[in-house]
């Protein structure tokens, strides 16, 4: 599957695609879930082969995901050491066709501000409970916004 923001192609591989898919809300005592999406970056195009699932002391509710920092800070050196990078994050809404809170806008931007990195966007990518391409967001995040990106292939 793929997706463009500002002529960037960001291709999900099929590794990744199943791990978002499988981690769906699923029924209405499902609690949210999520972690980081990684990259490797080939001849123009950004291939996003894996998305982790955060561990460690994260707090999961079913309106609600707060992330083990620190975990996810050692799974950045961890498959950065394999030649992948952290290009974003991404989890789950209890809703068929989600859309970003305005909580999802502000730790985006906050994170894209914060991180060390040099790249353009990073890419926030929301789960929701309908099958992809529908229960699937996929939006930019740049210093100043998050925009959504285009579906280019299925």
């Amino acid at each position: 599957m793929d997706y463009v923001f500002q002529g960037q192609t960001y291709l999900f591989s099929s590794t990744c695609v199943d791990a978002l898919s499988s981690n769906r809300q699923r029924n209405f005592l499902a609690k949210e879930i999520g972690g980081q999406l990684f990259a490797r970056f080939k001849e123009g195009v950004i291939v996003v082969e894996i998305a982790t699932v955060t561990s460690g002391r994260s707090r999961r509710t079913k309106f609600g995901f707060w992330p083990d920092r620190e975990a996810e800070r050692q799974d950045i050196a961890r498959l950065f050491k394999d030649g992948l990078h952290y290009i974003g994050d991404w989890h789950t809404h209890p809703e068929k066709h989600p859309t970003p809170s305005s909580t999802d806008i502000h730790k985006a931007l906050e994170i894209f501000k914060k991180s060390q990195h040099e790249l353009n966007a990073m890419l926030m990518v929301i789960v929701g409970q309908a099958r992809f391409p529908d229960g699937l967001f996929v939006g930019a995040v740049t210093a100043l916004n998050v925009s959504a990106c285009n579906k280019t292939d299925w």
